[in-house]
């Protein structure tokens, strides 16, 4: 019966318990698309909520709330783009099948995010009330992606890749920091609704912020890269049919 080989090692002052042998080249592969697998998913999830707080800040006042959901979206554009770079680095791009799920993956998350905009938009009795609930779901959205940074990290020090779990920790802290300012928010928010809804006293018409123009020039955008998705599918079908005839010949 085989057995599985559990390594120790340290790494800036930290041990790392690797779940897998790490001289046998099966576990290792293996272990490798499992980090992909979450990774893939990470960046996903990044795709949408980049679409998800530009609808956002579309509807949201100039304030301490604007400001911090500008700062979370532009972390947000940054961790996307180190979770590519590490999918690259550990050879996710290698597989043309790959790419394009990776691909529809992002986009399907950024279409799914869009078509909750206009829902964000009409919902709440007040601009104020709008906002509150907005700002829940981000408080959700940040708790699902800490658990899922939880996970990557877990998984990445289990096949024994301190890189991609360095990786983990450093986004996660960016997300408890958001979701520990999102929480401060809330009871102003609270209050705000109630004013507006329970005193009568609004402090501001969510139609002036330009929301509505905002989210169909998302729409466009989303739209687009949905067509170039297509594009993309069809090049990787086609590489794919390619590569198997080749392999079939050689067999």
């Amino acid at each position: 019966m085989a057995t599985q080989t559990t390594r120790s090692r340290r790494t800036a002052g930290t041990e790392t318990q690797t779940q897998i042998n790490t001289e046998d080249i099966a576990q290792l592969e293996a272990g490798r698309m499992l980090v992909i697998g979450q990774l893939e998913e990470a960046h996903a999830a990044e795709g949408a909520a980049v679409t998800t707080l530009r609808a956002h800040i579309a509807m949201t006042p100039e304030g301490p709330y604007r400001r911090l959901l500008d700062r979370h979206l532009g972390e947000t554009r940054q961790q996307a783009t180190q979770l590519q770079d590490r999918l690259s680095e550990l050879g996710a791009n290698r597989s043309v099948l790959a790419v394009g799920f990776g691909a529809a993956q992002t986009v399907i998350g950024q279409a799914l995010a869009l078509s909750k905009g206009p829902v964000d938009l009409v919902r709440g009795r007040a601009g104020e009330e709008k906002l509150f609930k907005n700002a829940k779901d981000e408080v959700a959205t940040e708790a699902l992606e800490i658990a899922t940074y939880d996970g990557i990290e877990a998984t990445a020090r289990a096949v024994g890749d301190v890189k991609t779990a360095e990786l983990a920790v450093r986004i996660r802290g960016q997300e408890e920091r958001q979701l520990t300012a999102l929480r401060e928010q809330l009871p102003e928010l609270a209050k705000a609704t109630v004013r507006a809804i329970a005193a009568g006293d609004a402090s501001y018409d969510v139609s002036t912020t330009g929301a509505a123009e905002g989210l169909r020039k998302l729409r466009d955008e989303v739209e687009d890269d949905v067509e170039d998705l297509g594009d993309e599918v069809k090049t990787t079908a086609r590489r794919a049919q390619r590569s198997s005839r080749r392999t079939t010949t050689k067999a």
